[in-house]
């Protein structure tokens, strides 16, 4: 018969957790405006704290412009003054067109949203809007409320002289 085997036991060795000591949080924080201008100026060799080393810097940038970017640039630009440019031209359609329809301009800048930012659909916004109709009409010079015109500066002068007849008199 065979000698029965024996089962010796597995024994794993004990391993203690190397010890655990906390760290604190890395914080990120953002470089000031003066540190950044303090590395900008160690590494540009710039003083970028006072006018003329901001001119220098500014000059330096330019020259590291290619001319794509340069015509980039001056395109931008021009877009810019085109969408100012027809900003200014449509507040100037739309007080036209306004004063055609007869809408008051104190209403113009709401009839104007109803609109959709087009002049031409003012007429269709005083159609289903007619509050935006000025009752007043188009008034043109100088007019007080009971609609006669006060005298101009040479009748007034004429009037004056005519009154002090002995000072201004026929001789």
């Amino acid at each position: 018969m065979a000698e029965p085997k024996v089962i010796e036991p597995i024994v794993e060795p004990v391993v203690t957790p190397p010890s655990v000591e906390e760290t604190p949080p890395v914080v990120e924080t953002t470089p000031s405006k003066t540190d950044l201008l303090r590395e900008l100026s160690k590494e540009y060799d710039i003083n970028l704290f006072d006018a003329e080393g901001i001119k220098k810097f500014k000059e330096y940038q330019e020259s590291q412009k290619t001319d794509i970017q340069k015509k980039q640039d001056e395109l931008d630009i021009y877009k810019t003054k085109e969408t100012d440019w027809q900003t200014e031209k449509n507040g100037y359609v739309a007080k036209l067109k306004a004063s055609e329809l007869g809408i008051a301009p104190d209403k113009l800048e709401d009839a104007l949203k109803l609109a959709g930012g087009n002049p031409d659909n003012l007429t269709e916004v005083l159609k289903k809007y007619p509050i935006f109709k000025s009752t007043d009409g188009i008034k043109i010079g100088i007019q007080d409320k009971t609609g006669t015109t006060p005298p101009n500066v040479g009748d007034e002068t004429a009037a004056y002289m005519a009154a002090n007849s002995n000072i201004y008199g026929k001789k």
